[in-house]
C-alpha cells in the first residue's frame, strides 16, 4: 500500500507480560553503554563452515567504526562497539530460535526468518520489543534518531508486521524479482516469418500466440517438429502466481466490491483464467507432460538443450541460464507481460524480505539500551558498512577497475593477503535497508545480467500487495494445511484434465466447509481493526482500488 501510514502504539498489557518474562529469563546483561567496548550479541545465520569473527579485520573495521558513531552521538569515547555474533547454522535454523523462545535465553538480537505461530505468538504478549514508529521518532534538535532506518521500505515493513505493529528490522531482498525467460532468437525467427507480430510480448495474449507458435513453427529453423512452447516443473506454485497476477488476480487476498468481502485469490478471475490457459496449453501440448513430476532442479535442462523456450520463476533464471548458452544473446528476460492493451502492468512481488531482527525484551529490559541496539543497527544499514558486508575492504578483498566497479580478489590463494573467512556470512548479518556505496557494484558479465538488473527495479513500481500480509488467522493456523492440500490437489487436476470447472467450484466449497468462511472473516476482521488501514481518518478501514478485483466464484458458500 502506497501511502502506508504508521502509528505509534502502546499497550500496559503488553508491558506488564513483557516484564514478567524479563523477570524470569537469565539473559538481561546490559549492553555496558558505560564501558569503552559496548557489547551486543546477535544472533544469525551461518551459511557457511566457518564465518567471519573477532580476528576478521572487516569484523574489526565495523566495529572500530560503530565505536566511533555512536561515540559522536552519545558523546563518549568509545573504542568500538562489539557484535557478538551467534552463528547458527541456516538448516534447521528456526528450530534453534523455537529453543530460544523456548527457554526464555535470548541474545540482544535475533534472526527470525519464518513468521511461525511461536513468533506470532511472543510478539502479541509483548517477548519482542514493539518498534512501531520508532523509526520516525525525533531527538531534541529535531533530528531523526535513527536516520537509516526511517529509509526502510514501508512495504516491507508492512509485510513483517503483526497485526499492524512493527517488531523487527528486516533483511531486505529484491521485491520485483519474478520475470519471464525467453528464447530471444526463437522469437525474431518468428517475427521475421511474419508468424507473431512482436519481437517481445506485452499482453496475455501475446503470450498465447507465442507459446503455441514455440511448438507449430519450428521458431528453431531445424525442419523437425522437436520445440514446445512453455517448461513448468511440480513447482506449480512460480508460474501460475506470476500468470494469475498477470491475468489480473489479486495476491492472495482480493475484495470482492459487489459482494462486500476479501476472498482467496483462488477464487478470482484472474487465477482462474491463469489456470485455463495453462491446463489448454498442456492438453495441446504446448507445455511438457511430465509437469507435475518434473523436479524443480531440472528446470534449466530442456532450455538449455532447445527444446522448451520459455520459463516463468525468477528473473535471475536467466541471467544464469544465458550464461551457459553457446549464443548468451539467444536469451531475453522480461517482467510482465500486461493483462490487455489498456491495462496497467503488475507483477507478484516477492516479500521483499529474508526474516527480520527482533530485540527480545527479556534480554534488553531496559529503553535506553534498547535505544543503544537501535542506533548501533541503524549505523550497521550506513552505506559504508553495508559495502564492508557485502565486499570487504578495498585493497584487501577488492579492487576498482577503470570504471569503478568492483573485482573481487580470490582468497587463500597465495596472491592476496587475507583468508576467505574474512567477511564470510556477513551478508547474511547486513539488512541492507540501504544499498550500500553506490559505486560498489560488480561489473555485468553479459548483457543478461544488465538486464536481470533493469527488469528487477522496474518491476517494484508495479508491484500488487498482498493485503493481508501482516495479520493471522486462528482457523487457519489449526486447518490450514489441511485446506491448503485441498486446493493444492484441485488445482493440479484442474492443470492436468483430471477435473472440470465443476470440480474445481467443488473443491472450494469444501475449502470453505473445512473453516474457509471462518478464515475468511478472520482476516477481514484484522484488516478492519488495523487503524493503518483508516486512511482518511474515519474511523473505518478503507479499501484502496487497488485491493479490488473480480471474482468467478462469487456465490459459493460452505452449509
Amino acid at each position: 500500500m502506497k501511502n502506508y501510514k504508521r502509528i505509534i502504539a502502546s499497550s500496559s498489557a503488553l508491558v506488564l507480560a513483557a516484564a514478567s518474562l524479563a523477570s524470569c529469563g537469565s539473559s538481561a546483561t546490559p549492553v555496558g553503554r558505560d564501558t569503552k567496548v559496548p557489547t551486543i550479541s546477535v544472533m544469525t545465520q551461518q551459511n557457511n563452515i566457518t564465518s567471519a569473527d573477532q580476528r576478521s579485520p572487516v569484523v574489526q573495521e565495523i566495529e572500530n567504526y560503530l565505536g566511533k558513531k555512536m561515540g559522536e552521538k552519545y558523546n563518549k569515547e568509545y573504542d568500538q562497539v562489539k557484535i557478538d555474533f551467534q552463528w547458527t547454522p541456516s538448516s534447521g535454523y528456526m528450530e534453534k530460535v523455537t529453543a530460544a523462545m523456548g527457554a526464555n535465553e535470548y541474545p540482544k538480537v535475533m534472526l527470525v526468518t519464518d513468521r511461525s505461530s511461536s513468533v506470532i505468538q511472543n510478539s502479541k504478549v509483548g517477548t519482542f520489543w514493539d518498534l512501531t514508529g520508532k523509526f520516525e521518532e525525533k531527538d531534541s534538535e529535531g533530528n531523526l534518531k535513527y536516520p537509516y532506518l526511517a529509509q526502510s521500505n514501508p512495504i516491507v515493513n508492512r509485510n513483517i508486521s503483526v497485526d499492524g505493529k512493527l517488531y523487527g528490522i528486516y533483511r531486505a531482498r529484491v521485491i520485483g524479482r519474478q520475470g519471464m525467460i525467453f528464447r530471444k532468437d526463437w522469437t525474431e525467427n518468428l517475427y521475421k516469418k511474419g508468424v507473431i507480430d512482436f519481437q517481445v510480448p506485452d499482453t496475455v495474449e501475446d503470450l498465447d500466440k507465442m507459446v503455441r507458435a514455440y511448438k507449430d513453427n519450428d521458431p528453431d529453423g531445424n525442419g523437425k517438429d522437436d520445440t514446445y512452447g512453455m517448461i513448468i516443473t511440480s513447482f506449480i506454485d512460480g508460474p501460475v502466481g506470476n500468470l494469475a497476477i498477470w491475468c489480473g488476480s489479486p495476491n492472495e487476498w482480493g475484495y470482492d466490491d459487489e459482494a462486500k468481502m476479501w476472498k482467496p485469490w483462488f477464487m478470482s478471475e484472474g487465477y482462474f483464467k491463469a489456470l485455463t490457459l495453462i491446463r489448454d496449453w498442456y492438453a495441446d501440448g504446448y507445455v511438457n507432460k511430465n509437469m507435475v513430476s518434473l523436479d524443480a532442479d531440472k528446470w534449466d535442462n530442456e532450455f538449455l538443450n532447445g527444446y522448451g523456450g520459455i520459463q516463468i520463476d525468477v528473473a535471475d533464471r536467466g541471467r544464469r541460464n544465458a550464461g551457459k548458452m553457446e549464443d548468451p544473446d539467444s536469451v531475453d528476460i522480461i517482467g510482465y507481460v500486461r493483462t490487455d492493451r489498456e491495462s496497467d502492468p503488475k507483477i507478484w512481488p516477492t516479500t521483499g524480505h529474508m526474516g527480520y531482527y527482533v530485540i527480545p525484551q527479556p534480554a534488553v529490559p531496559d529503553e535506553a539500551d534498547l535505544d543503544f541496539i537501535l542506533s548501533v543497527l541503524d549505523q550497521c544499514n550506513d552505506p559504508y558498512v553495508v559495502g564492508l558486508c557485502n565486499y570487504g575492504i578495498e585493497g584487501i578483498h577488492y579492487d576498482l577497475d577503470a570504471n569503478g566497479k568492483v573485482v573481487q580478489k580470490k582468497a587463500d590463494d597465495g596472491k592476496t593477503n587475507y583468508k576467505a573467512e574474512d567477511y564470510a556470512d556477513l551478508n547474511q548479518f547486513s539488512m541492507g535497508v540501504t544499498d550500500g556505496p553506490e559505486y560498489l557494484k560488480t561489473a555485468f558479465s553479459t548483457k543478461a545480467a544488465e538486464t536481470v538488473d533493469r527488469v528487477q527495479k522496474n518491476n517494484e513500481q508495479y508491484a500488487v500487495m498482498n493485503p493481508m500480509a501482516p495479520y493471522t488467522s486462528k482457523s487457519f493456523a489449526t486447518s490450514g494445511t489441511m485446506m491448503n492440500a485441498i486446493f493444492s490437489e484441485a488445482r493440479t487436476n484442474y492443470l492436468v484434465g483430471k477435473i472440470d470447472e465443476a470440480g474445481y467450484k467443488q473443491a472450494i466449497e469444501d475449502w470453505m466447509k473445512m473453516d474457509g468462511e471462518k478464515v475468511m472473516q478472520e482476516y477481514a476482521e484484522a484488516y478492519e481493526a488495523d487503524p493503518l488501514n483508516d486512511l482518511d481518518g474515519d474511523g473505518k478501514a478503507d479499501i484502496p482500488d487497488e485491493y479490488k478485483f473480480k471474482f468467478r466464484f462469487g456465490n459459493v458458500k460452505s452449509e
